[in-house]
C-alpha cells in the first residue's frame, strides 16, 4: 500500500494515525514535497534537528500563530505585523525572550506545584465523582487553563473564554491553508486582545504579583512590552501553555489504556517520577506538537535534496520522535527508555519557554488521577476512533470518554 500518495496533513483520517505515512516518508522521501501546503516536509530526526538549530538558515519570522493568517485577516485582528516569539529572528525574538522568560525560571515554576497539586486534586475528585467521564473536558483542559489565567493574572472566571478563544486560535493555520475565510478566528481573537488589552492597562496603572504586571513596566533596564506585545504573548500562553499541556495528558491516558501492561506498571509504583517518565514517553510517542514551521533564508541540501531560498518546511517533530536511527523499537510505548533528545518541545534558541510548566503538571495530575482513580477504560460512550481534528500543528483527542474499572 503507498501511504505516501495518500498523504494528506488535513484529512483527519491521517491525523488519527499519522505514523505510518510518517514511517514510509522517513523511509522513501524524507525530503518530502506536500503541493497542498506548497511545503517541503520533513521526517528525518537529523534533519528536524539541523532546521532547529540553526535559525540563520532556517527563519521563523512571517510564520504567525499555528500557520499563515491571511494577511487581511491579520490586520482585522490587530496581529498584523507584532513581533512573537514563534515568529521572529534574532535579535528581536532575544529581546522578547529575555523579557518573558524571568518568569518561567525553574525557581518560579517550581513555586507553582502546591498550586497546581491542588487543582488536580479537586478537578480529579469532581470528575471521578461520576462513573464515567470526559478526561479531557474534566481535568486535561482546565488545569493548565486555569493555571495561565491565574499567571496572567486574569479572573479565573474567564477560563471557558480563554479555552474558546484557544481552540479557535489554534485552528487559524488550517483555516487559513484550506482557503476559508477564519471568521471564528477573527471573533475570537478580537474577543480575546479586547480583555487582555483592558487588563494590561489596568496593571500599568496599578501592578499586582501577575506576569502581565511584569511585562507591562519598565524593570532593570528593561523596556515593558508594547500592549500588542503583550498581547501576542497571551496568545503565544493560551496555545504553548494551555494546547500543549492538554494534549500531552489526553495522549498519555490513551497511550495507557492501550498498553495495559505499562498502565500496570504505573499502578504498582504511581509516584511523580514514574509519573513523569509516562509524560516524558508520551512526549515522543505521540508528541502533542506535530509540526514546526521555518523558512530557508538560503538555498539548502537536506536528506540529499536542495531546497530553495524562500521556502517553507514543516519539521515533523512527531516524526523524528519516531526515527528509529534516534529511538530503537520507537513504535513501542516504554516509558523506562531514555527520552533525552526527543524533539516535542523544540531545540535551540525557540525550545519552549513552557515546557517545565507542561513537565510540572502533567506529572502532577497524572499522580493524582492515579491515587484516586487507578484503574480506567474507554467508556461505552467513547467511538472507537479518537477524534483528533485536522490540523497540521497540534495533535491530542477532542474528547476521551473513559470510565472507572
Amino acid at each position: 500500500m503507498d501511504l505516501l500518495s495518500r498523504f494528506d496533513f488535513l484529512n483527519p483520517e491521517v491525523m488519527r494515525n499519522p505514523y505510518p505515512y510518517f514511517a514510509e516518508m522517513r523511509e522513501k522521501a524524507p525530503l518530502h514535497y506536500d503541493a497542498k501546503m506548497q511545503a517541503h516536509v520533513l521526517t528525518r530526526y537529523e534533519d528536524v534537528s539541523h532546521v532547529l538549530k540553526n535559525p540563520a538558515l532556517f527563519s521563523s519570522a512571517q510564520i504567525r500563530m499555528a500557520g499563515k493568517l491571511q494577511t487581511e485577516r491579520s490586520q482585522d485582528t490587530g496581529l498584523e505585523g507584532v513581533d512573537s516569539l514563534l515568529t521572529t529572528d534574532p535579535p528581536v525574538h532575544t529581546r522578547l525572550r529575555g523579557r518573558v522568560s524571568r518568569a518561567f525560571t525553574p525557581k518560579q515554576i517550581s513555586a507553582l506545584e502546591p498550586r497546581v497539586r491542588e487543582l488536580s486534586r479537586e478537578l480529579v475528585a469532581e470528575m471521578t465523582a461520576s462513573n464515567e467521564f470526559d478526561f479531557m473536558s474534566g481535568l486535561a483542559s482546565p488545569l493548565p487553563v486555569t493555571i495561565i489565567a491565574e499567571m496572567l493574572g486574569v479572573d479565573i472566571s474567564r477560563r471557558r473564554d480563554f479555552k474558546r478563544w484557544s481552540d479557535a486560535i489554534a485552528n487559524s493555520g488550517n483555516a487559513s491553508l484550506t482557503g476559508k475565510t477564519p471568521e471564528d478566528v477573527v471573533r475570537n481573537a478580537k474577543e480575546m486582545l479586547a480583555y487582555m488589552t483592558e487588563v494590561a492597562e489596568a496593571r500599568r496603572r496599578e501592578p499586582r504579583g501577575d506576569l502581565i504586571s511584569l511585562l507591562v513596566q519598565d524593570s532593570e533596564g528593561q523596556e515593558a512590552l508594547t500592549p500588542p506585545e503583550v498581547n501576542s504573548f497571551a496568545i503565544l500562553l493560551l496555545l504553548a501553555g494551555n494546547e500543549t499541556t492538554t494534549n500531552l495528558l489526553g495522549n498519555a491516558l490513551t497511550a495507557l489504556i492501550r498498553h495495559p501492561e505499562e498502565y500496570e506498571w504505573l499502578r504498582r509504583d504511581p509516584t511523580q517520577a514514574a509519573c513523569a517518565a509516562v509524560a516524558e514517553e508520551t512526549l515522543r510517542y505521540d508528541s502533542p506538537v506535530i509540526t514546526v514551521v521555518r523558512r530557508t533564508t538560503q538555498e539548502v541540501e537536506l536528506s540529499g535534496g536542495k531546497v530553495p531560498a524562500n521556502t517553507t518546511l514543516f519539521g515533523v517533530v512527531s516524526a523524528a520522535n519516531r526515527d528509529p536511527r534516534k529511538f530503537p523499537n520507537p513504535d513501542r510505548f516504554d516509558p523506562r527508555r531514555d527520552t533525552t533528545g526527543l524533539m516535542s518541545f523544540g531545540h535551540g534558541i525557540h525550545f519552549c519557554l513552557g515546557a517545565p510548566l507542561a513537565r510540572l503538571e502533567a506529572p502532577v495530575a497524572l499522580q493524582e488521577l492515579m491515587v484516586r482513580a487507578p484503574r480506567l477504560g474507554f467508556s461505552p460512550r467513547q467511538p472507537e476512533h479518537i477524534d483528533y481534528g485536522a490540523t497540521f500543528a497540534l495533535r491530542g483527542p477532542r474528547a476521551l470518554w473513559l470510565q472507572k474499572n
